[in-house]
């Protein structure tokens, strides 16, 4: 599923964050993994320099995937961020993109209060169409160590029973096969944007969707997860999501998003794009088909 994986690393100053996240995913059948860096596009001399800055710590990451017997290789890139993380990922079929969401460089908040969408994270989400996970406090610094975190320890599976939720859903059937991980299921009824036409019908929407949830759960126990919650309330669903991670301790949050990466989400602030500013849990997005 996730053979082949892209992590998006900043040496300056070094962290071995996404290096055990990407550890952490070979229980999902990651085999490889390419150590990508962004550089700005500089005269031969000034380019030179910093490839030999950043090569030692990318030499040190590379060790540390390949005595954690996962294949690894190095790339560094002259161009804008994003775009040229993008173009690497297609060239080289990633089947999974890891970036982090806070930091320096590469590994920026992804939205900071009150600013605009500009900086690495955002925009490789806006441009990519392929799964990717974000690390949230992806701090540079090496306190972690190199043990793999435990990534598949609970999984929260936010859906909201479309084909995008479908899709997501395919992803989960595999983890759980692979990992046979407790997984929460949870679908949150919009309370947001209330359609008074359908007030006489709530009582049987809400047992509608529970039937859903609830035939969704026996499958996935099918696969062998030894803990599997349905979650069923209402409200506003990002915010919702956010809080039943921290509440449900989840390691993971799994989720499906709209369009092209999530572009359609980005430019009206919705579900994923809230989930990925404000989540303190590692999120996985797997995108719709094109």
């Amino acid at each position: 599923m996730f053979r082949k994986l892209l992590l998006c690393v900043d040496p300056y100053p070094p962290s071995n964050t996404l290096v055990s996240h990407a550890i952490a995913l070979k229980q999902v059948g990651a085999e490889e993994t390419i150590l990508a860096h962004i550089l700005a596009d500089a005269p031969l001399e000034l380019d030179t320099m910093l490839r030999e800055q950043a090569r030692p710590e990318m030499e040190q990451q590379k060790q540390i995937l390949e005595e954690a017997k996962l294949k690894a290789s190095i790339a560094m890139e002259a161009g804008i961020p994003a775009h040229a993380l993008n173009a690497l990922a297609e060239k080289e079929d990633a089947s999974l993109l890891i970036i982090g969401t806070h930091g320096r460089g590469l590994l920026e908040s992804m939205v900071l209060a009150g600013s605009p969408l500009g900086n690495v994270s955002s925009k490789l989400l806006h441009l990519s169409h392929r799964p990717m996970l974000l690390v949230p406090n992806a701090l540079p610094t090496k306190e972690t160590g190199n043990a793999p975190p435990e990534l598949f320890s609970h999984l929260l599976f936010p859906t909201d029973f479309s084909d995008t939720a479908e899709i997501a859903f395919a992803y989960l059937e595999t983890i759980v096969r692979a990992t046979q991980c407790p997984v929460t299921l949870l679908h949150v009824q919009d309370r947001s944007r209330p359609a008074p036409h359908l007030g006489h019908r709530l009582k049987e929407l809400q047992e509608l969707d529970g039937l859903r949830l609830q035939r969704l759960q026996g499958w996935i126990k099918g696969l062998g997860a030894p803990d599997v919650r349905i979650d069923l309330i209402q409200g506003n669903p990002g915010d919702e999501i956010v809080k039943r991670a921290k509440s449900c301790g989840c390691s993971l949050i799994l989720m499906g998003t709209q369009g092209k990466g999530i572009t359609r989400e980005i430019l009206l602030g919705s579900v994923a794009h809230h989930v990925a500013r404000h989540a303190a849990q590692p999120v996985l997005f797997i995108p719709a088909l094109l």
